[in-house]
């Protein structure tokens, strides 16, 4: 049994103090963390894709068709090599079945187009985001296993129902949860061994170090990484110009391979 340690002593203030310090840490960390993979991310990637993804699209398209002729090129040219009349009906189906992985691609790119336009139509105002993640911020002190050790089970069972209803932007039914545990209130705070507390703190520093590094990786890789140049008309018009200078190349290319393949069939 853990014997707790009298509430007016040094040791059990400086415990108490650090491990609320660490809980604080703790929580901004998480709540940061999780605002940027499952909000910031997809919004940041959405709005990218709103401004430069259909040109990028379009680009993917063309390049495809310029691999297409390049490809088409070399069996007829093969064919001519072995001294044969190319069979080009032969030469299309074979050049289609290799380029299944590049229409797929852009099948899929194209989905993103699709989604994102969706994501932005479909956006919660901010208003009621900002009440959704201080209800949410609210019921992680109360609910989170690192913040919360001694949980039971319907403790554990309502953080699986918090983080569904926040994903699912459910503010009304993160309400429900917070009225819920305020009617069944229970003493959370009581003091406990200092052995159980310098176990949490050591469990708290090393989750602590754990979130940082995360967020750190996520600032450091796309969308965060463009997330401010998003916004900068300056650059988004820089980029327009690169990916339509990248289509006029490709466009020409086509054009020059399809004049070759047309001299090589005589047609």
């Amino acid at each position: 049994m853990l014997y707790k340690l009298p509430a007016n002593t040094v040791e059990n203030e400086e415990l108490t103090a650090r491990l609320e310090i660490l809980r604080k840490e703790f929580l901004d960390l998480f709540t940061t963390h999780k605002n940027m993979v499952e909000n910031e991310s997809p919004i940041l990637s959405s709005l990218y894709l709103q401004k430069l993804g259909y040109l990028q699209l379009e680009l993917l398209q063309i390049e495809t068709e310029v691999a297409r002729l390049k490809m088409k090129m070399k069996m007829i040219q093969a064919a001519i090599n072995r001294d044969e009349k190319p069979d080009l009906s032969s030469i299309e189906r074979m050049v289609n079945d290799q380029m299944r992985d590049y229409y797929a691609k852009i099948e899929a790119q194209a989905i993103e187009l699709d989604n994102a336009k969706e994501l932005l139509s479909n956006l919660v105002p901010a208003e009621e985001m900002n009440k959704l993640k201080e209800v949410f911020r609210i019921l992680c002190k109360r609910l989170h296993p690192d913040l919360n050790p001694d949980q039971s089970e319907e403790e554990k069972d309502l953080f699986i129902r918090v983080k569904a209803a926040y994903d699912l932007n459910q503010l009304s039914e993160l309400q429900k949860i917070l009225l819920y545990l305020e009617s069944n209130k229970k003493d959370k705070d009581a003091p406990f061994s200092a052995e159980g507390k310098r176990e949490q703190i050591c469990h708290l520093e090393g989750n602590i170090e754990s979130l940082k590094i995360k967020i750190e990786h996520l600032k450091q890789s796309f969308p965060f990484t463009v997330g401010k140049l998003i916004f900068e008309e300056e650059y988004i018009q820089q980029r327009q110009s690169e990916i339509k200078l990248q289509i006029k190349k490709s466009e020409e290319e086509i054009e020059k391979y399809q004049n070759i393949i047309n001299i090589m069939t005589d047609e």
